[in-house]
């Protein structure tokens, strides 16, 4: 009897800790970090053109704020080449989001587009100063959904910035526009690059477990460990799942199947007929990780089926074998 009771009260202690490391460890989804290109909006005549040495070291800068918080950023002129020629100026934010959906190789998540407006000016009470007014402004863009990531700039007006040396010829001018835009920049890819954190949190690295302490040494403490909060890391991505040839039994259980996919986070049917349906889904899982579970959804339904993918839109077709008479 002493037995039985000891091996219950295990039993139900081992159930205990199993339901207590289960909340502990609770699963992170892990999706996507986004792929970042970054362009220049220069359309505006007002601002400053792509082809300027200034234009270039605001975008270095940029650049390095990003690479700076880990997101893979892409070389422009690297990934467009074989669609646009890199030597374009004057272009629309347009003209950008369509390069960026036709880059080859590189799916590009998001673009950080930024414009610079600098102009120099001379000092209404003392004619012999040329004060700089500099302000550099970014936005972020999801590519395949346009959804607006977030958005800052920085401004100095006259005063606010060293005025330009005396008898500064345009080589000067250029230089001290560009230092100064550099660390302006710097601040505006700073705050950019917290925001997209904010929106795409990096996956929480394995903590390494202090090595034991030697003999006759104390054990040194250590905090517990706070349990991750259930959710996705990595960018929310929104897809168009579009499927055909399906009855209405089949649709009911394919969006049974949708919600409980990994990653899952909110869909919304677009337009739904007796035959077809298309929905509007949002999810933190990556793209591999959908087109598999779009193939295990169509073997566990027991039907035929062609999937296919172009940018963010998934096209299920049933195929229909014909009724047996």
């Amino acid at each position: 009897m002493k037995l039985f009771i000891k091996a219950l009260m295990t039993s139900s202690m081992t159930l205990v800790v199993m339901l207590a490391l289960s909340v502990a460890a609770a699963p992170v989804h892990a999706g996507e970090q986004p792929n970042l290109l970054i362009m220049g909006e220069d359309a505006d005549q007002d601002t400053v053109p792509r082809n300027s040495r200034v234009f270039n070291r605001v975008l270095l800068a940029l650049s390095n704020e990003m690479q700076q918080m880990g997101f893979a950023v892409y070389d422009e002129t690297a990934v467009t080449m074989a669609v646009t020629n890199p030597a374009r100026v004057r272009r629309t934010d347009a003209e950008l989001l369509t390069v960026a959906k036709r880059v080859p190789n590189v799916p590009i998540d998001a673009v950080v587009v930024f414009q610079i407006y600098a102009s120099a000016e001379q000092n209404v009470y003392a004619p012999g100063v040329i004060d700089l007014r500099i302000r550099v402004t970014g936005r972020m863009i999801h590519v395949q959904t346009g959804r607006a990531l977030g958005n800052f700039e920085v401004a100095y007006g006259p005063g606010e910035l060293p005025p330009l040396p005396p008898g500064c010829n345009r080589d000067c001018v250029l230089e001290q526009v560009g230092a100064e835009a550099r660390r302006i920049a710097a601040d505006v890819g700073g705050v950019l690059a917290i925001k997209l954190d904010a929106l795409s949190p990096a996956r929480p690295q394995a903590v390494v477990p202090a090595p034991a302490p030697q003999t006759g040494m104390a054990p040194v403490a250590t905090a517990p460990l706070a349990p991750q909060a259930v959710g996705c890391v990595g960018l929310t991505t929104a897809y168009t799942l579009s499927f055909s040839g399906f009855d209405t039994s089949e649709m009911t259980r394919i969006e049974e199947y949708l919600v409980v996919f990994k990653g899952y986070d909110h869909h919304r049917p677009v337009r739904v007929t007796m035959t077809s349906a298309e929905y509007w889904y949002e999810t933190c899982s990556d793209t591999a990780r959908l087109n598999r579970n779009l193939r295990l959804m169509a073997e566990q339904l027991g039907v035929q089926a062609r999937i296919s993918m172009v940018g963010n839109r998934f096209d299920v077709q049933k195929i229909g074998l014909g009724a047996k008479r």
